[in-house]
């Protein structure tokens, strides 16, 4: 089964004509039949669409991997472009969220609020387990936390009850399609900890046929880095197309590790896996 992954938006951009942004939007095509999973944070994913020959219009609903703003802040152009399309969501997405950095506090959640969202798609479908989007393409739902490496993040908070707290990002979740020769998994940011989202797979597929997305490994945490790097390396993906936060430290060292295993990513890749 052949399925189809085109980058629409990545932190580097591929020339000659791509944009680049910090954010994350990536066309999945499965039989003819295409998902769009996250929005980038601007309308660079729309332009960098044009730029490919993809029409928007063709996709049969969104998918939001957590609630922020880059991956959730393109939604309304992209909406605009396609026309209204359902919107598949964790109910918990529409939480205030925050970057903290001493006495600096910016807001990173999504930048519209649920009634405007509502107004311009098909609808949200909200929801906190597994939900099929198409024919053997689903959303995981909430990742159970098993590994004893990937645990909450610092500067990252959530306004919940009143109260600034270390943001749990149960919201977080991955797209998974089913092939006979595996699961291909695309993450967000894998805030819930790519390792976490892969052994949640793992419960219902035998193989792991390839991997696309952030990891959030971008800040270089050898606690966290090198026992990712180990268990992908025990259960050896075909192909590996990591972006967005996963930071130049790691992808150097998966490059090194896992060879044309590993493929970089930038915007404007179309790439079968």
């Amino acid at each position: 089964m052949e399925v189809k992954v085109a980058i629409l938006n990545d932190n580097l951009a591929g020339p000659p004509a791509f944009k680049a942004e910090h954010g994350l939007s990536v066309l999945v095509e499965v039989e003819g039949r295409s998902f769009l999973w996250d929005c980038g944070a601007t309308d660079i994913t729309v332009r960098n669409a044009r730029a490919m020959g993809i029409d928007l219009g063709a996709i049969e609903g969104i998918g939001l991997s957590h609630g922020h703003y880059d991956h959730c802040g393109g939604m309304m152009a992209v909406l605009e472009a396609s026309g209204p399309k359902k919107i598949f969501v964790h109910p918990d997405a529409f939480t205030p969220r925050y970057a903290i950095f001493g006495q600096i506090k910016r807001f990173i959640g999504i930048p519209f609020s649920r009634p405007a969202l509502e107004g311009a798609s098909l609808g949200l479908e909200l929801s906190k387990e597994a939900v099929e989007v198409m024919p053997g393409v689903k959303l995981t739902g909430e990742v159970p936390r098993v590994t004893d490496f990937e645990g909450l993040e610092p500067n990252l908070y959530c306004l919940m009850d009143g109260e600034m707290v270390p943001d749990p990002f149960l919201d977080d979740q991955a797209l998974v399609v089913d092939t006979p020769e595996g699961a291909v998994v695309l993450t967000g940011c894998a805030h819930s900890g790519v390792i976490n989202i892969l052994k949640h797979v793992l419960e219902s597929h035998e193989r792991i046929r390839a991997v696309v997305g952030g990891t959030h490994l971008g800040l270089g945490d050898q606690k966290r880095l090198q026992p990712t790097i180990e268990f992908l390396d025990e259960v050896a993906p075909g192909k590996m197309i990591f972006s967005h936060c996963t930071g130049p430290k790691a992808a150097s060292m998966m490059m090194e590790r896992f060879k044309d295993r590993f493929i970089p990513s930038q915007t404007g890749l179309i790439i079968s896996l």
